[in-house]
């Protein structure tokens, strides 16, 4: 640069010298080449005094490692995202090498209604308003760690799933505190343009380093904790070990469940259904077992989870009905009627051969479909209703019966008794064996049997033990029930001889 300026200098100093003695020569014309050497090195001037001035100015700094906002923040919401907090989940365990930490995951259940009643796009406007109201709920409790965002503590999963971190450090419950009362704060419903938008939130926990120090693992255990709520109803949000189908006592038990059908462990016991009025057995529910050789008698939830995650439900299900169905074409042969109940899991329902599978079933026996029952948990029904509802109406249309179990448990909702093609419902135990002890639970009985009679559905009593309870629900209107009162569990293949012995004792007339 300096040098230019330099020979632009010493140029027009020989040209101003060179002037007048042309001038002196020639009268008042100047050499061609004094005027394009000026006007050449006029313009590297210029052009050399604007590349100096660039080199000059500032630069501004570019941090290639920082991705641009939109990466880290969820869409919708606007909360910074999974990749986000994790970053800053391994920035505060490194930098604390004794870091006690709580991963909250948050989930707003049943978010599908709001989807249906609203829409796509006023659902995410919902959405948003709950995502902001957690957010601002979060920032007022003290152990809440604020994250790499400006005025976030609150991350968006995706879906309707968030997240939040708790440091835990020399507080055992914090994060079961923090949890409870945000599920308190964020329930109440929210006004979008007029109306009253209900929804609720869960929330489940998993701990560092307790169980695990890889992200992605303590967030899966997380959801496990609040999946077990969803479908127990627990009250703590805390992971168990027992949660996880990953312990090498249910590696185990996973592979000895694969060889079970074939090497006969598994064994179907039958519970009578009866009449209140006469006590006569009009059905029988079918209660699958697993006689383990080595852990003995095992009953359906020590291992029906486990075979709903390892895809074995529906070869177990399939078992089951082919031997129910057995069953039934044994007792027409005999001239005895009766229903035959069989449980339905949801993942049942989305195997797309589940119709066909029990079409051929009944063909080949030649049993009638008025003659199978099918027991749905409310769980099954709300897990994906939009998917279950066409293998629902299917089995109904091959003319099945299907149950409603344990009702009152769940959250279903009158909609969706009245969208699903049920004809009976069966009141959960829980409510019928405190009825003589509690007036709360016998005013809770009597409303659901009255809501089941508005719908026209049948109702069944399931746990009876004591006449007296037996007396109270014939005075309600329910008509059928189950329980101890009546018989408990025996093998399936003693149901003939059970029912020749029940049919004999009966009163004449």
């Amino acid at each position: 640069m300096r040098w230019s300026l330099v020979v632009v200098a010493l140029f027009y100093a020989v040209s101003a010298a060179a002037v007048p003695a042309a001038s002196a020569t020639q009268a008042n014309t100047l050499p061609w080449w004094v005027f394009a050497g000026f006007i050449g090195l006029s313009l590297l001037c210029v052009f050399t005094t604007i590349l100096w001035w660039r080199a000059r100015r500032p630069q501004p700094t570019v941090t290639a490692s920082q991705p641009p906002f939109h990466l880290l923040h969820d869409d919708i919401s606007g909360l910074p995202n999974k990749w986000l907090v994790k970053q800053d989940f391994l920035t505060f365990i490194t930098s604390r090498p004794q870091a006690q930490l709580a991963l909250v995951l948050v989930k707003i259940d049943q978010f599908e209604r709001v989807n249906q009643l609203l829409g796509y796009s006023h659902a995410n406007l919902v959405l948003s308003q709950i995502a902001r109201r957690l957010n601002q709920a979060a920032a007022t409790h003290q152990g809440i760690l604020p994250l790499s965002s400006t005025d976030a503590f609150v991350a968006h999963l995706g879906g309707v799933d968030f997240l939040l971190l708790v440091d835990q450090q020399g507080k055992q419950h914090q994060a079961g505190y923090l949890a409870h009362q945000l599920e308190q704060q964020i329930a109440e419903p929210l006004l979008l343009r007029g109306c009253a938008v209900d929804y609720r939130i869960l929330s489940g926990i998993s701990l560092y380093p307790q169980h695990g120090q890889d992200f992605s693992e303590l967030v899966e255990k997380a959801h496990l904790a609040l999946q077990q709520r969803l479908k127990s109803a627990a009250d703590s949000p805390l992971y168990q070990d027992e949660m996880s189908a990953t312990t090498p006592d249910k590696l185990a038990m996973m592979a000895e469940l694969q060889q079970a059908i074939a090497s006969q462990q598994l064994q179907l016991d039958v519970q009578p259904q009866v009449l209140l009025p006469d006590r006569q057995v009009v059905a029988a529910e079918v209660l699958l077992r697993w006689a383990h050789p080595v852990r003995g008698l095992l009953a359906p939830k020590q291992f029906i989870p486990l075979a709903e995650r390892m895809g074995l439900m529906f070869p177990l299900t399939c078992w089951v009905l082919q031997q129910t169905i057995k069953m039934l074409a044994t007792l027409q042969k005999e001239g005895i009627v009766l229903q035959l109940a069989v449980n339905i899991s949801s993942s049942d329902l989305l195997q797309i051969e589940l119709a066909e599978h029990i079409q051929q079933l009944l063909a080949k026996h030649q049993v009638k479909p008025s003659q199978l029952i099918l027991e749905l948990k409310e769980e099954a029904l709300m897990t994906e209703p939009q998917a279950v509802l066409p293998m629902l109406q299917r089995l109904r249309a091959l003319g099945l019966v299907l149950v409603l179990d344990d009702f009152g448990t769940g959250y279903t909702s009158l909609g969706m008794l009245r969208e699903f093609p049920l004809q009976q419902v069966k009141i959960d135990a829980q409510f019928i064996s405190g009825m003589h002890k509690s007036d709360a639970q016998v005013a809770i009985t009597g409303a659901i049997i009255d809501l089941a009679k508005n719908l026209r559905l049948d109702v069944v009593a399931e746990g009876v033990e004591e006449q007296p309870t037996a007396e109270k629900l014939t005075r309600m209107g329910c008509i059928r029930a189950q329980g101890f009162l009546f018989s408990q569990p025996f093998a399936l293949a003693g149901l003939p001889a059970w029912m020749r012995q029940h049919q004999f004792n009966q009163p004449a007339g």
